[in-house]
């Protein structure tokens, strides 16, 4: 709402203000003309100037108390702007407060489900309808984690972030440089950009030190007198 539509009353006084401004000043032009063509009034009539200075000041006043009620206006518009803008940002953490509370108490569920997975060998006709079953209620799982979104972090192969991820171990790895996540014991989440829980990982320690030679011997060189005697093949009898 634009400031001037704020406070009709006023605008209105200040309307009338200079109607009747408008009024005295052609009152006093034809008073001016009428002596200058000889009339005489009936009747004295009071100073339009005077007049005219009071209607001036009164417009004043009033102009001076719409400035003001806009200011007030413009306050409380502002004071109602912050309010507005405080309570959605506390809406809208307190959602992500209860989700990232909800998901936490799903994760270990989809924890299980892995597990169990890993530890089936589908061998039998028995164990591969429970792996199916498994996996139509972890992709279930996964789904609905997406749609809140939920996103598993990859770890093996990045760089060790203390933001990321939880050392459990140091160890040695021929596949991995040192300070380079080499295993990861339980993935970590994100919600939306926000980390709701570090995976757990053993971190690289560099190649595995190769094991030291055996220090060479001294071999003396070979001469004429040096070289054992050869043994004397038997002679036939």
């Amino acid at each position: 709402m634009a400031p001037e539509d704020t406070y009709p009353e006023l605008q209105e006084e200040e309307i009338d203000v200079e109607a009747e401004l408008e009024k005295l000043i052609l009152e006093d032009s034809e008073a001016e003309a009428g002596t200058s063509s000889g009339e005489t009034a009936a009747e004295p009539s009071p100073d339009p100037g005077e007049a005219l200075k009071q209607l001036q000041h009164e417009l004043e006043v009033v102009r001076q108390q719409l400035k003001e009620k806009e200011d007030a206006y413009l306050r409380l518009y502002a004071d109602f702007e912050n309010y507005r803008r405080r309570t959605q940002r506390e809406k809208e953490e307190f959602s992500q407060k209860e989700r990232q509370k909800f998901v936490l108490e799903i994760l270990p569920v989809v924890d299980s489900f892995e597990r169990a997975q890993q530890q089936l060998k589908l061998e039998t006709d028995r164990e591969r309808e429970l792996h199916n079953s498994y996996q139509s209620v972890y992709r279930l799982l996964v789904e609905c984690l997406k749609k809140m979104g939920v996103s598993r972090m990859k770890s093996v192969g990045q760089p060790f972030d203390p933001n990321l991820h939880e050392a459990i171990a140091r160890q040695p790895s021929p596949d991995y440089p040192e300070d380079v996540v080499a295993v990861e014991y339980q993935p970590g989440y994100k919600l939306g950009d926000l980390v709701i829980r570090h995976a757990m990982v053993a971190v690289s320690a560099g190649s595995p030190s190769s094991e030291p030679s055996p220090p060479a011997q001294a071999t003396i060189e070979a001469g004429p007198e040096n070289t054992p005697a050869s043994p004397q093949n038997p002679q036939p009898s």
